[in-house]
């Protein structure tokens, strides 16, 4: 019989161990490279000194205590991503409902300190330490690991990359976005103020879904780091990664044994979704790239919904502990008052599977339960948050698609001409622009065929239900502004997770996944190409004579050439089974192509509105300064007086989204802008109006402002001074034209060509 040396077994036992090693290197590559693309945008952004506190408040003030909030109320280690991910939105969550506590005391600047004692807790008693030490149970392949890096840095890059080398925020009129400018400025009265108040006009509760500003107003207090950098340029980054990797971990618990699911529910939602056919026309582009950078609320709302969906998914399977309903009802918490869509969403969500259940002659009484709790949280987001106030939604069904796709270009009478929609045009846009969604999460089609296989899943019961629910609420309702929208945009994330797992269940070979995605890609442009070298009649959609030209014939072209892709995977590997799945990951792979050919452009940004002579816009450089030396020069409780009104005007009126000068100065102006205040939501509720070219609602209040810039007195200057408590002056000369008596009633503190700050005596 053979005998081993003792230096036999020696080449086995190594070679598990260096290929662990070399694992873990590649993994710990991918991380690292996003990282270094984050702080490459990041300093081009801003100062390194806001960069690295930032960061360093990020990981050690948010990150860590909501990882060991995280791993205790967790009894499974899934992977490090999802670790990572969701303890920044449980700590993001748990700072910014902190902050609201400690608020009405004063205390707003140390609202932070509640992460120690949670570090401390968690890693003095020994039974919690072992807990949140302990190791992963599924951590992700080298691949995973890779494929979720380049999802997540996409919509990154594409964000930030064109406003890195655009003009720094509030320098140029060109690239001046007035609903940023409004975000700032609510997280400035969230600095200071409790209940929120809208500090462009002074009095002016605000009952909104605020959340966001008061976790911006903490991030602010605990690092230092200017309110413009937070929201324009570096303080949305890690709540993206944070949402996107948690749609790769929601994923993951419907395919656990797929590597590319979640990576490509993670593009999905990030950048494509949309298949676009039209050469000459881009249709809606719901991807979070879309809307997270413009709509802060979403970016925050975006990812919490995605946590709660896992922390419920986790409660409905039974895969919980006791403090697992803590935390879900800590999310729901925080997400009740991110952003107004969320809740009913998920509610909706829990109804379907209480609805399936009872079918089945049985009590969902998790689902029960849970849809309680939430609609306890609702009720309480009602009177605490929102004040009972609407925002001017209303039940129109299938009018959004009179305002989005090709609408514009095939409808035969104008809205706004004669008051009514044209109802074909409407049915149209809505069936291209559903078909051009639908491609582009071809993988929902697979959901409803294998119901089979999950229909007793409770927590994929609960996705479909939220997914529809959103899609519902968009195209049955009607908001000024389309903030109808936001339904759809908050179910986007489940949406793609759906369109995900749909694909993994057709069970296409993983070698022919990349394939099918590529080759969807090279089909589009070949149907777009084919489109553009066809004989036109140089029209977009409708001809002189109303015909209709152009809309039918691309589609057909896009879905042959998918089909000849999943027809050609089919005969390669001899299984009619591969049909259906190579022509979903095409149609899928078809909606990232625009967007990817799209990120080459990144370095040449575009204006945000033209700069015409009969529009005012701003601010400028010299106008951003004096409104940071009013913030500098000035105490929280003084009250400035402004001539500006208007962001911009034209033949329409004023656009009364003026706000950047209470969100720079983070002080109260007597009457700034008006439009997005609770007063204007009610007026567009009863009068349908745009909402931000309605008149002021006190127009006595307005004149005796503007009086003392156009014809001042010692008399209307002292009755500012004594009946509103008005301190200084800011007065722009392209708004209205400014008296040069007003130097002698008042001391001159800033001048520029295009401001003046005056203070009273």
């Amino acid at each position: 019989m053979p005998t081993l040396t003792v230096g036999t077994p020696a080449r086995p036992t190594a070679r598990p161990s260096r290929r662990t090693a070399v694992n873990q290197l590649a993994k710990a590559s991918a991380g690292a490279a996003v990282a270094v693309l984050v702080i490459w945008l990041m300093a081009g952004a801003t100062s390194a000194d806001s960069v690295i506190a930032f960061v360093r408040f990020w990981l050690l003030g948010i990150t860590l205590p909501g990882v060991l909030l995280w791993r205790l109320a967790s009894p499974f280690r899934h992977n490090l991503v999802e670790d990572v991910a969701a303890g920044s939105l449980v700590g993001v969550s748990t700072l910014l409902l902190a902050y609201m506590g400690v608020s009405p005391l004063g205390l707003q600047r140390w609202a932070w300190l509640w992460a120690l004692p949670v570090v401390a807790a968690a890693f003095a008693v020994p039974g919690w330490r072992r807990r949140v030490l302990g190791r992963v149970e599924r951590p992700v392949s080298p691949l995973t690991a890779w494929l979720l890096a380049a999802a997540c840095a996409l919509p990154v890059y594409a964000i930030a990359r064109p406003r890195n080398v655009a003009p720094a925020p509030y320098t140029d009129p060109a690239y001046n976005n007035p609903d940023m400018a409004y975000q700032q400025a609510l997280a400035a009265s969230a600095k200071y103020d409790f209940p929120l108040q809208a500090s462009y006009v002074d009095g002016e509760r605000m009952d909104y879904h605020y959340f966001f500003h008061q976790f911006t107003a903490a991030v602010n207090w605990a690092t230092g780091v200017d309110l413009t950098d937070l929201i324009y340029t570096i303080g949305w980054i890690p709540l993206t990664l944070a949402g996107c990797a948690l749609i790769f971990a929601l994923t993951d618990r419907f395919a656990p044994d797929s590597r590319w699911a979640g990576a490509l529910a993670v593009a999905v939602a990030a950048i494509g979704g949309t298949v676009n056919v039209y050469p000459g026309f881009t249709l809606p582009q719901e991807s979070l790239t879309a809307y997270l950078w413009g709509s802060p609320t979403q970016n925050l709302g975006s990812g919490l919904t995605v946590l709660l969906a896992i922390v419920i998914v986790d409660i409905l399977r039974g895969r919980n502990s006791r403090s697992t309903w803590l935390v879900g009802l800590l999310v729901a918490a925080a997400a009740s008052g991110s952003k107004a869509t969320i809740l009913p969403l998920v509610l909706c969500g829990l109804g379907l599977v209480v609805f399936v259940c009872l079918c089945r002659r049985r009590i969902a009484r998790r689902a029960v339960l849970m849809a309680v709790a939430v609609t306890s949280v609702i009720l309480t987001a009602i009177v605490v948050v929102f004040g009972n106030h609407s925002t001017g939604l209303s039940l129109r069904p299938w009018v959004t698609f009179a305002k989005i796709g090709v609408y514009p270009f095939i409808a035969w009478q104008r809205e706004w001409e004669t008051g009514v929609y044209d109802h074909s045009s409407m049915w149209i846009s809505a069936i291209v622009t559903c078909l051009a969604w639908l491609l582009g999460t071809a993988g929902l089609i697979v959901v409803p065929g294998t119901a089979k296989r999950w229909h007793r899943d409770a927590g994929m019961i609960f996705l479909v239900g939220l997914a529809i629910a959103g899609f519902c609420g968009m195209a049955l309702t009607d908001q000024s502004g389309s903030s109808q929208m936001y339904f759809h945009r908050t179910a986007v994330p489940i949406i793609a997770v759906l369109a995900a797992v749909g694909a993994h269940l057709l069970a296409l070979k993983e070698r022919f996944v990349l394939g099918s995605v590529l080759g969807g890609m090279a089909a589009i442009v070949v149907a777009r190409r084919i489109v553009r070298a066809l004989p036109s009649d140089a029209v977009l959609f409708r001809r002189e004579d109303g015909t209709l030209t152009g809309l039918v014939l691309p589609w057909v072209l896009a879905i042959g050439l998918l089909a000849l892709i999943a027809a050609g995977t089919a005969l390669w590997l001899r299984s009619g089974r591969a049909v259906l799945a190579s022509f979903v990951l095409a149609a899928m792979g078809a909606g990232l192509y625009l967007p990817l050919r799209a990120l080459p452009s990144m370095d040449d940004p575009k204006p945000t509105a033209a700069v015409a002579e009969d529009t005012l816009l701003g601010p400028s450089a010299t106008q951003l300064a004096a409104a940071r030396w009013l913030r500098g020069h000035t105490t929280p409780d003084e009250l400035i007086a402004t001539n500006a009104h208007c962001a911009r005007k034209s033949a329409q009126g004023c656009d009364a989204r003026h706000f950047w000068i209470a969100g720079l100065s983070e002080r109260h102006v007597l009457v700034e802008g008006w439009a997005y205040t609770n007063t204007i939501n009610d007026q567009v509720v009863s009068t349908a109006l745009n909402p931000n070219i309605l008149p002021f609602w006190d127009q006595d209040k307005l004149a005796e402002n503007d009086r003392v810039f156009v014809a001042p007195t010692r008399d209307n200057l002292q009755e500012l001074r004594t009946k509103y408590g008005v301190r200084w002056l800011y007065a722009d000369p392209a708004q209205t034209a400014v008296s040069p008596e007003l130097e002698a009633l008042a001391t001159v503190r800033f001048r520029a060509p295009d401001a003046v700050v005056y203070e009273l005596g």
